[in-house]
């Protein structure tokens, strides 16, 4: 097979032949078309739409498929070499896929380069389907559909000894020491105070100063733990057009082992407006609770996964407090994005009092991470 290419303008038809395989049907491509796609949404890599034309008529090798490349900029490629997050996304296509439990586009092909940290991919197309818009917010009805299709997917993978298996997987929170997370906050702390970023934001700037003892905490993997997404929002949600479509679920750079409710949190906090959140709230954490419990999730109950959803939108806000210097937000839709991220997330923390919850965590965070290694080791659904 001929040379990976880095990037788009790499690509050429006898490597698309190749790394489409058997997707082909035995067609055979004469020829192709690039459109770069997902400016000021996809923050962690480069994509372009492929459109293929063929030799021969009569078969259905996809007309399209979506090239995945990794970030241009060196500080993001750093970044996402830190985290692991391109093996993340390999590892996932690989190894579940399909059987996540939540529709995916299908992976023709995947590739990384270990030493240089290039990657590429080709995934389904799925146009006509069209992400859902974060910045206006998702619709009601679709985020009905992300919370019902997250319950199926973390039930199936509740306290997953395969998903432990896999090394991909591990803890996200493990890929950063708790110093460089501090590093970060401090950074980032520096940059808003330069550039005035979370001026606009009063409960956010209110409620930064109480962050640096949390660093001096040892985070216990969580338990308990199931396959999460890690970056659950509406432009990673692909849902059906007046054209056509099928509901999906993409972006899968951050998967891996995690806390099922941070899921939960970062979908309410970022993907839809602070009227609909208010408005259905209440009614979208009882729903995902009771099909956790329809599926057989047992030993978790609504009082803790209330709490813990609390918790996570510390872990938000922790987020979002650090540097930003490894993420390109340059384009206009991004700036926007970003704005919606932190007014959302601003009127969650006020609704939810979560001053209260940060002051006592230092204190009881200890006891907390006890219960969790104890509750782990004697292997209690809980």
């Amino acid at each position: 097979m001929n040379p990976m290419p880095r990037s788009v303008d790499e690509l050429t038809t006898d490597w698309l032949q190749a790394g489409l395989g058997e997707a082909t049907g035995g067609a055979t491509i004469t020829g192709f078309t690039t459109e770069v796609i997902g400016i000021g949404e996809g923050f962690m890599g480069q994509l372009a739409r492929v459109r293929l034309t063929y030799a021969e008529d009569g078969l259905s090798p996809p007309r399209s498929v979506i090239a995945k490349f990794a970030a241009a900029a060196s500080e993001t490629l750093e970044m996402a070499r830190d985290q692991n997050l391109y093996q993340r996304e390999i590892g996932f296509y690989r190894n579940i896929g399909h059987r996540a439990g939540v529709p995916v586009p299908t992976c023709y092909f995947s590739e990384i380069d270990d030493e240089s940290y290039r990657f590429a991919m080709l995934l389904e197309d799925l146009a006509p389907g069209v992400p859902s818009d974060q910045v206006a917010g998702t619709s009601r009805e679709t985020s009905r559909e992300v919370i019902e299709q997250f319950a199926t997917l973390h039930a199936k993978w509740w306290n997953s000894e395969e998903l432990e298996g896999y090394a991909w997987a591990r803890w996200l929170m493990k890929e950063v020491s708790m110093e460089d997370g501090l590093a970060l906050f401090e950074e980032g702390m520096r940059q808003a105070e330069e550039t005035g970023r979370f001026d606009a934001y009063p409960e956010i700037k209110r409620l930064l100063p109480l962050l640096p003892p949390l660093f001096k905490l040892d985070p216990a993997p969580p338990f308990p733990f199931t396959l999460t997404h890690g970056d659950l929002r509406s432009d990673n949600i692909i849902e059906p057009s007046a054209e056509g479509g099928r509901f999906a679920i993409i972006d899968w750079q951050l998967s891996g082992v995690g806390d099922p409710v941070n899921d939960i949190t970062r979908w309410l906090v970022q993907s839809i407006s602070i009227e609909d959140r208010r408005a259905t709230e209440q009614d979208l954490l009882k729903l995902y609770h009771r099909r956790l419990v329809e599926a057989g999730v047992t030993g978790f109950s609504y009082r803790k996964f209330i709490n813990a959803y609390k918790t996570n939108l510390i872990v938000v806000l922790l987020l979002f407090s650090m540097s930003l210097d490894a993420v390109d937000h340059s384009s206009e839709r991004a700036t926007a994005l970003f704005h919606q991220f932190y007014a959302r997330l601003d009127a969650a923390l006020v609704d939810w009092e979560i001053e209260k919850t940060l002051k006592l965590l230092p204190y009881v965070y200890p006891f907390i991470r006890l219960g969790l290694l104890v509750r782990k080791a004697l292997g209690r659904r809980a």
